[in-house]
């Protein structure tokens, strides 16, 4: 990884940090419990933050057994194409896992956050950008690369 790459991925997850901190919403009223301040969005964000998570995991799994061994051990440095999973409708679904990261966040802060939602869309950009590069590269890698797969959002993108 090159230096610029990391030092803008540690100053990005420090902002980001600061982000949720600066988040417009409103604090409950006095002595409200916790129980009693959850809303249907935070069970739905938790449960597709939960999901996203897994699927960022699981691909990410996927892409690192491409080149090692039972082990762990690296075998090979050459590329692959993935397959399996989320793999068979697009090339970054941990890219896509990435986004929906977020926007489960936007859910759990009730979506009235327009200062969260500018960093969802920052992330959307920042991850299509990736996966249309990325998804280029397959095709020109592969001869057999499957023409129906896109490159981001499943369907769509």
């Amino acid at each position: 990884m090159h230096i610029v790459q990391y030092a803008f991925g540690l100053s990005y997850y420090i902002f980001l940090g600061l982000t949720v901190f600066c988040v417009d919403i409103s604090s409950p009223g006095e002595g409200s419990s916790l129980l009693s301040q959850l809303r249907w969005y935070h069970a739905a964000g938790t449960g597709l933050f939960l999901w996203a998570s897994w699927l960022q995991h699981h691909s990410l799994a996927l892409l690192a057994s491409l080149r090692t061994r039972n082990t762990g051990a690296v075998e090979t440095l050459a590329h692959h194409m993935p397959h399996g999973c989320w793999f068979d409708l697009v090339s970054c679904p941990h890219y896509f896992a990435e986004l929906l990261i977020y926007v489960s966040m936007a859910l759990c802060l009730g979506g009235a956050s327009v200062t969260w939602w500018l960093v969802v869309l920052y992330v959307l950009f920042n991850q299509a950008l990736a996966a249309q590069l990325c998804h280029e590269f397959y095709q020109s890698k592969f001869e057999e690369y499957p023409p129906q797969r896109k490159a981001f959002i499943p369907f769509v993108l």
